[in-house]
């Protein structure tokens, strides 16, 4: 890994790196977003040896999460265009203009709003490989909005009674209810997300808080669909069936969209088979 770097911006010290890949297949760059709880480094990191499409890679911290805080002693709430702002500050800083986007779960709806915002200032819409992105996992959006209380409970758990074991576990379960709950593997999760807890549990709440936005405005979440001009979804085939349904749906009506789903898979897909997902990233970008 390179190293770690930090930008100041009005509130936040954000965190990340900028790694040079020897042997590279091009001269592109790719900025790659991590989830909800997990910084860059430990979702990527894994990846990173079977990724050699792009010369440069960009693994930011959000806010919140890894080594990226808020300017202040203690953590704080969060929102999807605070996330995507920071980013766009750190594009700047590096002028960043043509590259593409990898994100995972937080970091896919992330993602998704900074590509719409980068295309209402006329730059061209970006790449992008999703691995279930939040704010996707339902057609229907009251029904998404429904699934989200589940993670304002883990949440608040997290903050109002500071038992972070069982608002991880809240999690977990509206997450990846039929995953194989191996005891190791459960431990390494809870472990992960542990990491930061207040932050992780800002985290939730400003995609929850996203979501009922869009439940009532829908086209909130349609805007940044039709902004994204080729995305490549992948899923976990132990996923809900209703997510992956969707995904099925937005490829067959958007020309330059595609699904995939990974057998063996939960909603930690990246953690679980970061050589498989390396390769079919690999051979979309290429």
């Amino acid at each position: 890994m390179s190293e770690r770097k930090k930008l100041q911006l009005s509130d936040t010290k954000l965190s990340y790196r900028l790694i040079e890949v020897p042997n590279s297949k091009t001269d592109g760059c790719c900025l790659m977003l991590h989830g909800a709880g997990v910084a860059g480094e430990l979702t990527y990191g894994p990846m990173l040896e079977y990724l050699t499409h792009w010369r440069w890679v960009l693994i930011p911290d959000l806010n919140g999460m890894g080594e990226s805080f808020y300017h202040g002693p203690s953590e704080g709430p969060l929102t999807i265009e605070s996330l995507s702002g920071d980013i766009q500050s750190l594009l700047a800083d590096l002028n960043w203009y043509e590259f593409d986007i990898i994100g995972y779960s937080l970091g896919g709806l992330v993602a998704l709003y900074l590509n719409a915002q980068l295309r209402a200032g006329h730059r061209p819409s970006h790449k992008l490989a999703l691995m279930e992105p939040a704010s996707l996992e339902r057609e229907c959006v009251e029904t998404l909005a429904e699934v989200r209380q589940r993670y304002r409970l883990a949440s608040q758990t997290i903050r109002e009674t500071g038992d972070v074991e069982l608002g991880i576990a809240h999690f977990m379960e509206g997450v990846s209810p039929n995953r194989r709950k191996h005891p190791v593997a459960e431990a390494t999760t809870q472990s992960r997300l542990a990491h930061r807890p207040l932050g992780f549990s800002y985290a939730l709440d400003a995609v929850t808080d996203w979501v009922e936005k869009v439940s009532t405005n829908v086209s909130l979440r349609d805007d940044l669909l039709n902004a994204a001009d080729q995305v490549y979804l992948l899923s976990g085939k132990l996923s809900h069936e209703l997510l992956r349904q969707h995904y099925d749906v937005l490829a067959a009506r958007n020309e330059g969209w595609q699904h995939t789903s990974l057998s063996g898979c939960d909603h930690s897909l990246p953690f679980q088979k970061p050589r498989q997902i390396a390769k079919e990233i690999e051979a979309w970008f290429s």
